[in-house]
């Protein structure tokens, strides 16, 4: 009878739960969300969240690098974000003698904190609507091309005068398709050092294999640090700068989750197109997509053999393979997603609906009645341009070596205005870094294998010899040595370089391969400046239509909050997915043999002495363990990585790191019923932290609650 009981309240609690589309400018929450945001569950307001005037939660986020979201979580500039985001800083610091990827690093004080060249942190100061002044001059009658250059002139006027006001770096984006325009006020920092970062064992367990698929065990996460100057504002790196000091931190809560609890997102989603067409859609399902898949199969069988047999290639190759294979993937899902949901039909249908509403009214007619049949027609007519420059994309450029004949179209077009002969040492510098980062016989291989398919796909009739272009490029050209390009620039004749230079066979391949992929691109985006005219009128119908309903932009690497609850799901028919998993789950998953699944000695002596510190939670037999990760329904994609997720009372639970690969397609087409958002659990990572990496004084200074 009791748990007939548990049973009856569980039918009743689990339709609380809600899964909620949407990836929703924090500035904008007080009026559109936060009334369906309590009613879910949350205890803060929205200027908590976002408010310019006091300290709020958006003065914890950051972009980390250039395409993933960080949080601070101490009073002195710890950052956390995910380890995946932080993996090729690592390879740049890492060497055969400090292979900070299989072995891990924690710092043990600040001064054994690792600067991290190149890397940025991105804090925004505020956001604002400047719809208004964007559009200054543009009457609807105007040619989508005119009315293009005209806003891009205004764009760039009023960045100007932004950032003579503010100080500060200015960026302006469009938003639904050009019918609004934001300008987000950013403040840079670039000294930033890494503090810890758990060995591939951990941050990467379950490699290529568990990506993107549940359930999960990875330990996600690396953790770095803000240096600022002694004024607390930006500076290049200099022994001199002290950790930097936030307007807002996250407290961390390890009181413990559960299923249904109310969970949200603050980060900066990368790219959806939830408002494709119908034929938008078939362009991703037919040929994009496709085409994608297929070479980057090829170019990570590549990488593995070779990965496999060699330390030094492993890292020189490590981070552009977990790259490569993340988006494989991705794709892979999204393809199957969009197939098993019959996406195209299902956009068909609301089109229908669409059109039978523009049909009821002769002024939405002259409007709209031709947008979609425009659009079809569009998609059709560049559906060879989409697919060529794929073609580019994943397989002539997938051999590094002629991409980089780029550097011989730099010399020779800079030799004419060329004044300090000095400078050419800096070809020399760059041509050495490249081959630090490259093998040979590994970059031979991707050029034999898919600069092959590639023209034969794009010049089926030309029978062209790609081993002779290969054995060229890579034994006779001036780059295939640096010595060969340092004799060359020795000579100091500049007639005589540009000679050398437009003989050369890198040079002339990729002189060819790249004006002809200009030349497409050109077509392309002709095409495209027609799409995107269409859409924007596309959106401000359906925005009509669907009048009442709240519109969500598309994610476009700007800062959104995205909210729903612990839940778990039905992934497929007969295979249900629980919402959590734990440390258990690693130890059995542990394969000394497979470097995927390969966990660190101290790592399994910590889970059988049952050594977790606060971090841990009981099972049902009575055992303790540790929690690992979760899901929930949060509407997440690329650039989230690392993003906080946060409870009800506004305090980090976990860092978001991955989707479930069934709902992948969500960045297209979001389905209530399969979405799902997989977090790393902040307890674990906690619990790395201390007992792993023996780093105690990382999490005294943090702000740790139950």
């Amino acid at each position: 009878m009791r748990n007939l009981g548990v049973l009856l309240l569980m039918v009743f609690i689990a339709p609380l739960a809600q899964a909620k589309e949407g990836m929703w400018l924090p500035f904008l929450l007080e009026q559109m969300n936060e009334k369906d945001m309590r009613s879910m569950g949350m205890k803060i307001k929205a200027r908590d969240i976002y408010d310019i005037n006091e300290g709020s939660l958006k003065d914890a986020i950051v972009i980390f690098g250039s395409g993933c979201t960080a949080e601070v979580i101490s009073e002195k500039g710890l950052i956390l974000t995910n380890h995946h985001c932080g993996y090729g800083t690592v390879q740049g610091l890492s060497s055969v003698e400090h292979n900070y990827l299989t072995q891990g690093f924690w710092a043990k004080n600040h001064q054994e904190e690792l600067p991290c060249p190149g890397l940025t942190v991105t804090f925004i100061v505020r956001i604002d609507d400047v719809t208004e002044q964007v559009k200054q001059g543009i009457q609807e009658s105007m040619e989508d091309s005119i009315q293009s250059k005209l806003i891009q002139a205004n764009i760039t006027q009023l960045e100007k005068q932004k950032k003579a006001e503010t100080g500060y770096d200015v960026l302006i984006k469009s938003f639904f398709s050009d019918n609004e325009y934001y300008c987000f006020i950013m403040e840079k920092f670039t000294d930033i050092r890494l503090v810890g970062f758990p060995p591939n064992g951990i941050g990467k367990f379950g490699g290529d294999t568990d990506n993107w698929a549940w359930p999960r065990h990875t330990g996600d996460f690396g953790v770095f640090r803000i240096y600022a100057n002694k004024e607390n504002k930006p500076a290049v790196y200099s022994a001199e700068n002290v950790p930097f000091k936030p307007r807002r931190s996250f407290a961390i809560n390890i009181e413990g989750i559960e299923e249904n609890d109310f969970t949200w997102v603050y980060g900066f989603p990368g790219r959806t197109t939830e408002y494709l067409s119908s034929a938008g859609v078939r362009e991703v399902m037919e040929t994009t997509d496709p085409i994608r898949i297929a070479y980057r199969e090829k170019r990570l069988a590549i990488m593995k053999d070779a990965m496999s047999k060699d330390e030094k290639t492993f890292i020189q190759y490590a981070s552009k393979q977990a790259s490569i294979a993340n988006y494989w993937k991705k794709w892979k899902g999204e393809l199957l997603g969009l197939t098993k949901n019959n996406a195209i039909e299902k956009k068909k249908q609301e089109e229908a609906q669409f059109m039978q509403w523009v049909n009821n009214d002769a002024n939405r007619i002259a409007q709209y009645g031709q947008l979609l049949s425009n659009l079809e027609d569009c998609y059709s007519k560049q559906q060879q341009a989409v697919a060529k420059n794929e073609h580019y994309n994943e397989g002539v450029w997938a051999c590094e070596l002629l991409k980089k004949a780029s550097l011989l179209r730099d010399i020779h077009d800079a030799l004419d205005t060329l004044s300090d002969w000095g400078l050419t040492e800096k070809y020399v510098k760059d041509l050495s870094a490249f081959y630090k980062q490259i093998n040979k016989t590994t970059d031979y291989a991707f050029g034999k294998e898919l600069l092959t398919d590639a023209l034969n796909a794009m010049y089926p009739n030309d029978h062209l010899n790609v081993e002779n272009l290969l054995d060229a490029l890579f034994q006779k050209s001036i780059l295939s040595s640096e010595e060969n390009l340092k004799r060359l620039l020795a000579i100091k004749d500049k007639s005589i370089i540009k000679s050398e230079i437009e003989k050369d066979i890198a040079y002339k391949t990729f002189i060819y391969f790249d004006t002809d992929q200009k030349n497409n691109l050109t077509q392309l985006r002709e095409s495209q400046q027609k799409i995107t005219g269409l859409y924007k009128k596309y959106i401000k119908a359906l925005r009509e239509f669907k009048e009442g309903k709240q519109f969500y932009p598309d994610a476009n690497s700007t800062l959104r909050v995205t909210y729903g609850n612990i839940q778990g799901v039905e992934a497929q028919d007969g295979m249900l997915y629980h919402w959590q998993t734990t440390l258990d789950g690693a130890i059995a998953k542990n394969n000394p043999n497979v470097t995927e699944f390969k966990i660190p000695q101290k790592l399994i002596d910590l889970f059988h002495t049952k050594d977790f510190g606060d971090y841990s939670i009981e099972k049902e037999n009575g055992e303790k363990t540790v929690p690992l990760a979760f899901l929930a329904t949060n509407h997440t994609t690329g650039g989230n990585s690392g993003s906080p997720v946060i409870n009800a009372r506004g305090e980090l639970i976990g860092t978001n790191f991955d989707r479930i690969w069934e709902g992948t397609m969500s960045d297209v087409m979001y389905d209530i019923n399969l979405c799902r958002n997989i977090t790393l659990d902040i307890r674990y990572t906690l619990f790395i932290i201390e007992k792993f990496g023996e780093a105690r004084w990382l999490i005294d200074e943090m702000n740790i609650v139950k």
